[in-house]
């Protein structure tokens, strides 16, 4: 008997286990999960910031001058204007133009849509637009306005709209 009690103390001593394994599956384990994981979506809309435009001395005198479409959305319909430094003040005036609200939005989309293929074809080379919403206006009205003045019918009319703020 003393032999067995021998034995069985003998037993119960503290056996080490070999934890590496472990730890080098999950240092590879966690960072593959860090990388499969998606935490954050974020969607944007290209567009960019005013920039002064070239004067009017440097451009050559056979290539048809640029304007600047200026559509402002207003809680009462959009006000449309143009800017240029080529093109004479009162010829500006005439692209200038106020649609009233009408549509389920409030917005004349089909009436601004012919507008900007009006100056479109009267000034081939314009391509920039500068959208201003009111304080008020719907993410989805700002987006649906961009999304009119950037193409019609597969041909590009103003690709680059710039969103800003009212000046003055």
């Amino acid at each position: 008997m003393p032999r067995l009690r021998a034995r069985r103390a003998g037993a119960d001593d503290d056996v080490d286990i070999d934890m590496v394994p472990i730890m080098n599956m999950f240092l590879v384990l966690i960072p593959f999960l860090l990388m499969s994981a998606n935490f954050l979506h974020l969607k944007g809309i290209n567009t960019s910031v005013p920039v002064q435009a070239e004067s009017a001395a440097a451009a050559p005198a056979e290539v048809p001058a640029r304007v600047t479409v200026v559509v402002q959305l207003e809680p009462g319909g959009i006000r449309l204007s143009a800017l240029s430094d080529a093109v004479p003040g009162p010829d500006l005036e005439d692209l200038a133009a106020r649609l009233p609200a009408a549509g389920d939005d409030g917005y004349p989309w089909d009436a601004l849509r012919a507008r900007l293929q009006a100056i479109k074809a009267r000034y081939p080379r314009s391509d920039t637009m500068i959208l201003i919403p009111h304080g008020g206006a719907r993410y989805g009205t700002v987006v649906r306005a961009m999304d009119t003045a950037r193409r019609v019918d597969e041909a590009p009319l103003f690709p680059n709209v710039v969103l800003s703020g009212k000046v003055g």
